[in-house]
């Protein structure tokens, strides 16, 4: 993540008291492996797997604001949310291996040998890693290709609904959604490149109505209001969460990098925000609605056939922040003899997603046609393609087997290390690396389909054009960064 500086100084934590929060972790974890092996709950070997998993994640080296992020990330989707699944027994549409079982020995095995190729990977490329700030440049303009590109974007979210009959049979649309499973029912679904351009639309309203010669609170207000409504209208009523939640992060990246510097202490809040607006959307996510919040959990179990512990909230967290029994259930397919490796056809076929059936009338499948026969004699549910993601990791695996599970986790640290890059010698770039950003972590959450459709609708249709949407006042040089050259050349002029 873009750096943001806080405006006092805040004094490092003492070692006595970094001492005792280590002591007081270690107590804690170790307080709970016991109650956790006295009740039976978990196996001893699982136990043992997980703990080294962790220590592995935590030896990572944080170079970086990102890298720590990223460490951070790692702890959770392979450190806490499996044994946690493991632990409540919690079924979310497939049925979960015994702990001591091959398939999920297997997992632990090889996730750590992947966490140790990021570490050795990261600790040899440790100079490209160094850490840089961001400066805010007020000095920005949205140029006239700005205001194209918003336009077009909304005459794209209008053409949208112009084809789908106006916004109340969008509505109506996903209605037959939420009566439905749920999961398998897009109303947008068809559209391609047009839908991901009209994604787009808040974020170039954004720029326009904040990067202007004169800017004042009520347009800085209305520029966040149009985010909501916009990616409501571009992604919401469909039952996208990705559409607004994306929006609103790259947004202050944005304002952050272009029109007002964001604390340390505001840019806590604006996560927790975040995080909370992505939370109060799961019912959206589910096509659950929001009539009868009360009974929630009750309508989630009747409408997908469920009994789990903690209701929406294990989907959110064992569905959407874990890729953990769907790669189990994958590693075990794999490993028969007779299963024959996809060999990377799921990748042409992700590419060729993007390209219009009317260009390309037999175009290949995407990832669903593998994943699909590997989880349909155990996934609840009577689709013909499953909506079940297995992370780019569970495709190499399907791809290319084992070691294409493990080598898959060098992708991540070149992803860090080119995020590492981008805008560092010009303010320009400063939108493509906010939208790129994410991409470390979503490579472990998305298949290559969706991680295609990500970088068409974020990186092509706006980060990059923003780097040449922006201009800067005459006789203005462009900002730059401050890098080594220029920090050695300033201490031999001194």
């Amino acid at each position: 993540m873009i750096a943001i500086k806080s405006s006092g100084r805040v004094p490092a934590p003492s070692s006595n008291l970094k001492a005792l929060w280590l002591t007081l972790v270690a107590g804690m974890a170790c307080a709970i492996t016991l109650v956790v092996l006295y009740t039976a709950r978990a196996h001893a070997l699982t136990i043992i797997l997980n703990g080294l998993l962790i220590a592995m994640i935590l030896s990572i080296k944080p170079r970086n604001p990102t890298v720590r992020w990223f460490r951070f990330f790692l702890l959770f989707f392979f450190g806490i949310f499996p044994l946690w699944q493991l632990l409540v027994g919690d079924e979310i549409y497939l049925k979960l291996f015994p702990q001591d079982s091959a398939p999920v020995v297997l997992w632990y095995l090889l996730s750590m040998a992947g966490v140790a190729l990021i570490r050795i990977a990261l600790d040899i490329n440790g100079k490209m890693l160094t850490h840089w700030t961001a400066r805010t440049d007020r000095t920005a303009r949205a140029g006239g290709l700005a205001y194209l590109f918003a336009a077009l974007s909304l005459c794209a979210l209008a053409f949208m609904y112009a084809k789908l009959g106006g916004y109340s049979h969008v509505v109506q649309l996903y209605d037959t959604r939420v009566e439905s499973n749920g999961t398998d029912y897009d109303p947008f679904r068809g559209l391609g490149v047009i839908q991901a351009f009209a994604n787009t639309s808040p974020l170039w309203v954004f720029v326009c109505l904040t990067m202007r010669r004169r800017r004042n609170v009520l347009f800085t207000t209305i520029a966040f209001v149009q985010l909501g409504a916009l990616g409501w209208l571009s992604a919401g009523v469909a039952g996208s969460r990705q559409g607004i939640v994306f929006v609103l992060v790259f947004a202050l990246f944005l304002y952050h990098g272009f029109v007002k510097p964001i604390s340390a202490k505001k840019s806590r809040t604006f996560g927790l925000g975040v995080a909370l607006t992505g939370i109060v959307l799961i019912p959206l996510k589910l096509g659950l609605g929001y009539s009868d919040l009360a009974k929630l959990p009750q309508r989630f179990a009747e409408q997908r056939d469920l009994e789990v512990s903690m209701g929406p909230l294990s989907a959110f967290l064992f569905r959407d922040l874990s890729r953990f029994d769907v790669q189990a259930v994958a590693i075990n397919e794999v490993e028969k003899p007779a299963y024959e490796l996809a060999m990377g056809r799921s990748f042409v076929g992700a590419l060729a997603s993007i390209v219009p059936t009317a260009l390309w009338h037999d175009k290949p499948d995407t990832f669903a046609q593998e994943k699909s026969e590997i989880v349909r004699a155990l996934e609840r549910g009577t689709m013909d393609k499953t909506t079940l993601l297995f992370g780019m990791p569970g495709e190499f695996l399907v791809n290319f087997g084992l070691m294409g599970f493990v080598l898959s986790f060098a992708i991540p640290v070149w992803l860090l290390i080119a995020l590492n890059r981008v805008g560092r010698r010009s303010s320009r770039w400063t939108a493509l690396r906010a939208v790129m950003w994410p991409l470390p972590f979503l490579f472990f959450l998305f298949d290559s389909n969706v991680l295609v459709y990500y970088v068409v609708r974020w990186v092509l249709l706006f980060g990059v054009p923003m780097g040449f949407a922006l201009n800067w006042p005459r006789g203005k040089a462009l900002p730059r960064i401050p890098g080594r050259m220029d920090r050695l050349a300033a201490s031999e002029r001194s």
